[in-house]
């Protein structure tokens, strides 16, 4: 499990709602990057690049080194808080 997540989200995306609940009840810090205001190309891109067409697109980060880990979409992220391990 990670210390931090990025987590790119779509406004009203009961998904993103879910995933943002999900760390907070957790209390484990993230932030996050609203689509609606990226570019459209930059947003594609990350779509295509992880094979996720959808949002939440989820990133967990390692603040030792800085580098980012692809997680996945919601319910990615709620397999991984429950079994880092595995994921």
């Amino acid at each position: 499990m990670f210390k931090e997540y990025i987590l790119y989200i779509k406004v009203n995306c009961p998904f993103c709602v879910k995933a943002i609940s999900e760390l907070s009840h957790r209390k484990i810090d993230y932030k996050v990057l609203t689509a609606d205001v990226c570019p459209t190309k930059f947003i594609q891109s990350l779509k295509e690049a992880y094979d996720h067409p959808s949002f939440p697109m989820v990133f967990g980060v390692d603040r030792e080194t800085g580098t980012y880990t692809w997680v996945g979409g919601c319910d990615d992220l709620v397999t991984h808080l429950a079994h880092p391990k595995k994921f």
